[in-house]
């Protein structure tokens, strides 16, 4: 249903408003923004990329095909999925902010390599990249060319131990592995041992953000978590949050950054130097 609001925005922004129209006739049509960014997008898109026509003209958002899109920034190119300018504005605007310079960052929830290429244009020196979701690969590996990165991939999750689970979803996006009753899809994925993952990676940083398997932190040996500088995890319920802020403080961290809501929190944990 085209509200008022909503057809007013329409011919404001975009050029040929009449294509619109045809959308009740077709499943997607052309439509141009006064930037000249051209889109082929069935309503539902449309509305959410009227709605953001700011972000697709900060990030010059480029329609590749039906399912892939390109970002450019300043320092970087990014291709992904329809959700890549929303994750880049969100990496962009700080979530993320620390001092990569010449650091090796462990990337937990690698989605489709937002986050690697990120880093990297932060200074790091290496990206070891975790993904379980095998449709992500070929985005990860593309941006990882486009951009030059020296990374090492993983295509795998983490755990307490290593081995197979299997995942109800919805959609294979950045929200894969939370729980969704309702999901009808199902995937079986790796896992590894989180200790494990850690201590292979002879990483400084860490970004963990895994949809809730960021609770097997929780397991992880002090001297293992301890050789991390750095580690910033997406935390998906208080009680989870709860737990990780227990473990890295009686691991000797502190609790650097707090952001979030109380569904979900992005914490970031500073080691406390040894005495």
């Amino acid at each position: 249903m085209v509200t008022l609001k909503g057809l007013i925005k329409t011919v404001s922004i975009v050029k040929n408003p009449i294509t619109i129209l045809n959308m009740k006739l077709k499943k997607s049509v052309k439509v141009t923004f006064p930037n000249g960014s051209v889109f082929q997008t069935t309503y539902s898109q449309f509305v959410i990329l009227r709605d953001n026509y700011e972000l697709i003209k900060k990030y010059h958002l480029q329609q590749i095909n039906d399912k892939t899109f390109k970002v450019t920034t300043d320092n970087y190119h990014l291709i992904g999925s329809f959700t890549v300018m929303y994750i880049v504005d969100e990496i962009e605007t700080g979530v993320y902010e620390y001092d990569y310079r010449n650091k090796v960052v462990l990337d937990i929830g690698g989605f489709e390599g937002e986050s690697a290429v990120f880093f990297w244009s932060k200074g790091a020196k290496r990206v070891v990249i975790y993904e379980p979701v095998l449709e992500h690969q070929q985005f990860i590996c593309e941006n990882i060319r486009l951009n030059g990165i020296n990374a090492e991939i993983h295509f795998e999750g983490i755990g307490d131990t290593d081995g197979e689970i299997s995942v109800v979803y919805d959609k294979a996006d950045n929200c894969f592995g939370l729980e969704m009753k309702e999901a009808q899809n199902k995937m079986s994925i790796k896992i590894k041992d989180i200790s494990k993952v850690i201590a292979e990676s002879g990483a400084d940083v860490a970004k963990i953000d895994c949809e809730g398997a960021e609770i097997s932190l929780i397991n992880v040996p002090k001297e293992v978590l301890r050789k991390l500088e750095y580690v910033i995890v997406e935390a998906h319920t208080s009680e989870i949050k709860q737990q990780l802020v227990e473990k890295f403080k009686d691991s000797g961290f502190t609790v650097y950054r707090d952001s979030g809501d109380c569904n979900v929190s992005i914490i970031h944990f500073k080691r406390v130097p040894d005495i």
